[in-house]
């Protein structure tokens, strides 16, 4: 069964210990929308990415596998499984790990990624932490992210919401601006909003509390953000783990 989402809808961002954000406010996000091959499920999937042997010369800052829960996607259809997102703490390590990636010899043994999942090209975006996440990374837990249009507002904009709504949420925040790939649309006139809460459980309280709130409070800037978006986030390889 596929599930409706966009690509850029939600990137999850659970990347570590408060240290790793320590060292910048921006990484670089490399995205590829996946589909389920035949035969497997979504556990084989995960099963298979986390026996991947990633050496210290092409391995990302964290390797993560979102699966569309409840996801809201423009023109209400989305024909993938999961999206599987890279992260680097800079555009040069991103650029030296691919390298090197692409330079390692050929073959290999046992089952890979392509066996169980076909995935399409990937498209490049620059994270930006408006309420930084602290604590270990999660194996499994839920976020919510929202895709926004921003009607002249800026980044700066974006991230003043994002910090005011993931703060009443309780959960870690971040804006998701895109800069490769992917349909076209003018420069800097969208951003996605992503919400990552430390486990399941905690989602569930948010939510609770935020349908007690009937009192939503004034935005001060002209941003739109469509329907959000659910997801289950597993952890599938981190430098720092």
């Amino acid at each position: 069964m596929k599930n409706s989402l966009t690509i850029p809808t939600f990137l999850i961002l659970f990347l570590g210990t408060s240290s790793v954000f320590a060292q910048t406010n921006v990484i670089a996000n490399r995205v590829r929308a996946c589909n389920v091959n035949p035969g497997y499920s979504m556990a084989d999937v995960v099963e298979t990415a986390r026996n991947f042997p990633w050496s210290e010369d092409t391995a990302p800052l964290v390797v993560l596998f979102r699966e569309a829960v409840s996801a809201s996607g423009a023109g209400g259809s989305f024909p993938y499984d999961f999206v599987l997102d890279t992260y680097y703490p800079s555009y040069a390590d991103m650029v030296e790990k691919r390298v090197a990636f692409r330079n390692r010899p050929g073959g290999r043994t046992g089952r890979g990624l392509s066996d169980v999942a076909t995935c399409t090209r990937p498209r490049i975006n620059s994270v930006r932490f408006a309420v930084p996440p602290t604590g270990p990374i999660p194996e499994v837990t839920a976020a919510a992210s929202t895709s926004c249009e921003l009607n002249g507002a800026t980044i700066a904009d974006a991230m003043t919401r994002a910090t005011t709504f993931g703060q009443n949420l309780g959960a870690a925040a971040a804006v998701v601006t895109r800069f490769f790939g992917g349909p076209r649309e003018p420069n800097g006139s969208s951003a996605q909003m992503r919400y990552f809460f430390p486990s399941a459980t905690d989602f569930g309280a948010a939510m609770d509390r935020l349908q007690q709130n009937t009192q939503a409070p004034a935005q001060e800037d002209q941003i739109s953000c469509t329907t959000g978006s659910l997801w289950v986030s597993h952890l599938i390889y981190s430098r720092n783990n």
